[in-house]
């Protein structure tokens, strides 16, 4: 019998509401790249927000909000995954039995509820002239500590207290490197 395939919207949608199922059956199937789109969309709308914030308080020009939008999709696309990497290498001395792309798509997967609280924040930036990138941008990532911890938890083979270190480690450094990216 042929695997039902994920459709990529309720697969974001699920890594919110359930992330431990959905982790599993999202990446169990072919959608691999899926993690990549979500991550890459995820930070260039968290970043975009932070580039209007700074361009409708004046203290940077509309430039900055397209190369705050295209950091945030290279951070996306490029920081994320090496963090992915990097958390696997450690977790792999822990024994797991997770595969790197496995590991990697788990990660980005995990930021699901930024680019859903990304898109809500750009439109209620553009709309309502709202700033937006604390309330909506930094509310996402921290959302996406939930989904980080269920994954880590698979990939350390139910070992609770390590993927809690893990994950507050990498939501830290997100924050942290956002808020230096965000200054410049």
């Amino acid at each position: 019998m042929e695997q039902a395939k994920t459709r990529p919207i309720s697969t974001i949608f699920g890594m919110m509401i359930s992330p431990g199922p959905t982790v599993k059956k999202a990446l169990s199937g072919r959608q691999w790249y899926l993690g990549l789109i979500v991550s890459t969309l995820a930070f260039a709308l968290f970043f975009l927000q932070t580039g209007l914030d700074l361009y409708k308080t004046g203290q940077k020009g509309f430039s900055f909000v397209a190369l705050s939008a295209a950091t945030g999709a290279a951070y996306g696309l490029l920081v994320i995954p090496v963090l992915g990497v990097l958390v696997w290498s450690v977790l792999k001395v822990a024994k797991t039995d997770k595969s790197l792309k496995w590991a990697i798509s788990s990660f980005c997967l995990s930021y699901s509820g930024a680019l859903i609280y990304g898109l809500i924040g750009v439109a209620f930036s553009l709309i309502l002239g709202w700033k937006t990138s604390m309330a909506f941008g930094v509310t996402g990532v921290l959302w996406a500590i939930g989904p980080m911890m269920v994954g880590l938890r698979e990939m350390s083979g139910g070992k609770t207290v390590l993927g809690v270190i893990l994950a507050t480690l990498v939501g830290s450094f997100v924050l942290l490197s956002w808020a230096l990216l965000g200054n410049y």
